[in-house]
């Protein structure tokens, strides 16, 4: 767990396509460059890169909407615009 804390903070960071691990560390990256404004979050992406396999070297360098298959990679949709309201909710019920 310490190993993910330290990384998703990293400048950069360079994973695995199949890691869990690498999927939780960018998803949290996301939510933190988003939180601080940092580069890339305007446009969902970040400084972060997979070894393998060569085709998805710079998934992560380019805003891809959600798609099939879903679990293959973390989308900027889950953390973009998180702390938005939802337009016309009350809080009667």
């Amino acid at each position: 767990m310490i190993d993910q804390l330290v990384a998703y903070k990293s400048r950069k960071f360079y994973g695995t396509w199949w890691s869990t691990l690498s999927g939780y560390v960018n998803r949290m990256r996301g939510y933190y460059i988003t939180k601080h404004k940092l580069d890339g979050y305007l446009d969902g992406t970040m400084e972060s890169w997979y070894f393998v396999p060569k085709d998805r070297v710079n998934q992560m360098r380019e805003y891809i909407p959600v798609r099939k298959p879903i679990y293959c990679r973390e989308f900027p949709t889950s953390w973009r615009d998180i702390d938005q309201g939802i337009e016309g909710l009350t809080d009667d019920k």
